[in-house]
């Protein structure tokens, strides 16, 4: 059976959820594959702030940045990794697949070249006095998404964003959380959550999505 592209799956949903002067955030921006469209749905008028915490993707997004003068004013790339602290934290870096790179170890497919790198740790709410009116955020941070959720409960009560984010029990499987807790973080906050085809999931239904990995994202809307 061939796997649905869930990249572009996610991209249709923001470009038709975005206009020019939205605020949106890019947590684990990577190289720009949803930092780029994003800026260009939200342009002229509108800001996006990527966030990225392995330095040598954070300059390939930078210098790719620098070289699109249509959108290089519209994005602020912070070089950190968010979370519900701030300070200094070791970080998994995956040498030969950096998209599987997180705070802790993930489950991978196959054996996997890792090392340990020191990042700067930082909260969203943080953030709150320079990015107003947040519109969408999205999250992909490899098993991350609730620390970055818990450090951002003052934002996502001030301006009730939209937010997508990657869930899967193979990115879990270091943290001290499941995929319960994250659908119990969003019902605390008055949010519902659809899988990225737009059905709508109760608890069991989404915790059973994401042991047998049906989707990769999710998007989460305010009641």
């Amino acid at each position: 059976m061939m796997i649905p592209d869930y990249e572009q799956m996610l991209e249709a949903f923001y470009t038709g959820l975005l206009s020019p002067g939205d605020t949106c955030i890019d947590v684990g921006a990577h190289t720009g594959r949803h930092t780029l469209p994003m800026a260009r749905c939200i342009n002229p008028g509108g800001r996006v702030f990527a966030f990225e915490p392995i330095p040598a993707i954070a300059t390939e997004l930078g210098e790719k940045l620098s070289a699109l003068s249509d959108i290089s004013g519209t994005v602020k790339l912070t070089r950190c990794a968010l979370a519900d602290a701030s300070g200094k934290a070791d970080f998994t870096l995956v040498s030969n697949n950096p998209g599987y790179s997180g705070l802790l170890p993930r489950h991978y497919d196959r054996e996997e070249q890792t090392q340990i790198i020191r990042v700067t740790l930082r909260r969203l709410d943080d953030f709150i006095a320079e990015i107003p009116g947040v519109r969408y955020i999205k999250i992909d941070c490899e098993g991350a998404e609730l620390r970055v959720l818990r450090g951002a409960n003052v934002l996502l009560e001030r301006d009730r964003p939209i937010v997508s984010f990657e869930c899967g029990d193979a990115s879990l499987e270091s943290y001290d959380y499941d995929a319960g807790d994250i659908f119990d973080f969003w019902s605390t906050h008055s949010y519902s959550v659809q899988s990225i085809a737009r059905q709508s999931l109760d608890r069991p239904r989404f915790v059973d999505a994401c042991a047998r990995q049906e989707y990769w994202d999710y998007i989460a809307f305010p009641s």
